[in-house]
């Protein structure tokens, strides 16, 4: 869940408690109640969770002229933007990939120069 969802909903929580607080407070000024009801606070909605896929490793060249590694090899996570580590070769980048998604029980992807993909869901057999 992401931190804006979790502060929303801790936010939404906060509210829900004050207004039981203050309702309470409105009984108490009032003198006892006849009959005490429980005050129920609403059910979370509970959303399914998705099943822990790992993402695959994406060889591809770095094409930012402004970087430091300009053309040289990179291994990245699926989805992510962060680098891990570059290569001075291709063959050395999937070598390492190779190893983190043996590791890590997936597969990679091979980019060409151009950025298509060379092989996809490339495994070792």
């Amino acid at each position: 869940m992401c931190f804006f969802r979790r502060r929303r909903l801790k936010k939404k929580e906060l509210q829900e408690e004050q207004v039981v607080m203050q309702q309470e407070a409105q009984k108490a000024e009032k003198g006892p109640a006849k009959e005490a009801k429980p005050v129920e606070k609403p059910a979370k909605e509970e959303q399914p969770e998705k099943p822990a896929v790992n993402p695959k490793y994406h060889v591809s060249q770095n094409k930012d002229a402004k970087s430091e590694h300009h053309k040289k090899w990179r291994v990245r996570k699926e989805g992510s933007n962060k680098t891990i580590k570059y290569f001075d070769t291709q063959a050395e980048a999937i070598v390492f990939a190779e190893d983190l998604a043996e590791k890590n029980d997936t597969s990679i992807v091979i980019h060409k120069i151009d950025g298509t993909i060379r092989k996809q869901d490339y495994t070792k057999k």
